[in-house]
């Protein structure tokens, strides 16, 4: 059943169940025509009919539904037409000349796109900062170049020219010293980041350091609790002695009172024999 619907999912799958659907839909459609008409073989038209649509219901019973994706919540400009929207800008719609690359959580990828751009055009900081001066020498030679406006009107409208392109170059010097600043900034998140791996490590090794010395205190408590433990024991078993010690001396005590006792009644008996022997 898996590989049944997995077929039904690529492009030629498809085709067959659309292919499957529009004939049935079509057979369906003759059985019902011959039963309205009462034609000739109607019974057995309609009879295909009814079993073609069951046939496409049980397919499409059993097929899982395709599932959707809701793109516009990641990408909104998919609820807009293009066409609309340059329709209400009051300008001619153009379709873009490639697609539009992916965006979103991409700036990774981003980033490492415009690294391996500028690496394969050999643009870094250097480069970049020789051309900044080449284009300040050339604006202050252009600036130089005003004075000349005064000299006639076709070398004023030659300076005014002039002027433009110094503004362009300007504008333009402006963008790659935004270049070379944001090649700083990369730079500088490259040493930060260095410096945070260092730091992790410094802290890596610390941590392991203080790990040890955790593990010689508990092992030095557990020894000392086992010592604690056997000396408690030793006590316990001194107290139970000496409990035993004071029963037993209460015993003989015991023993001793009866034996005196004893002596007691047998002196009395062997002084009457003697009373008795001395008095015949």
């Amino acid at each position: 059943m898996g590989s049944i619907s997995l077929f039904f999912e690529t492009k030629q799958g498809k085709y067959i169940k659309n292919l499957i659907i529009g004939v049935g839909a079509g057979v369906v459609l003759l059985g019902a025509l011959f039963k309205i008409n009462h034609w000739e073989g109607a019974t057995m038209m309609l009879t295909v009919g009814m079993c073609t649509e069951a046939f496409i219901f049980c397919l499409l019973g059993i097929l899982p539904p395709h599932k959707d994706y809701y793109w516009e919540r990641y990408y909104p400009n998919l609820d807009e037409n293009p066409h609309v929207e340059a329709y209400r800008k009051g300008i001619k719609f153009k379709a873009p000349a490639e697609a539009i690359g992916m965006g979103g959580g991409s700036g990774g990828n981003a980033t490492a796109s415009l690294d391996k751009m500028l690496e394969e055009a050999n643009i870094n900081a250097p480069n970049l900062k020789r051309l900044n001066d080449n284009f300040q020498r050339f604006g202050q030679t252009v600036e130089q170049m005003k004075d000349i406006t005064d000299v006639t009107a076709a070398t004023g409208s030659y300076s005014q020219s002039a002027r433009e392109a110094a503004d362009a170059l300007g504008k333009m010097k402006d963008t790659f010293v935004g270049a070379s600043n944001t090649m700083s900034s990369f730079n500088s998140a490259a040493d930060s980041t260095a410096q945070f791996h260092q730091q992790v490590q410094v802290l890596s090794k610390n941590l392991g350091s203080l790990n040890q010395i955790y593990e010689v205190e508990l092992q030095d408590a557990n020894n000392h609790l086992k010592a604690m433990n056997k000396f408690y024991s030793n006590l316990v078993n001194a107290s139970d002695a000496m409990a035993s010690s004071a029963s037993d001396a209460v015993a003989a005590k015991e023993q001793i009172a009866t034996l005196s006792k004893n002596l007691a009644s047998l002196n009395t008996i062997y002084g009457n024999m003697l009373s008795a022997m001395q008095g015949r």
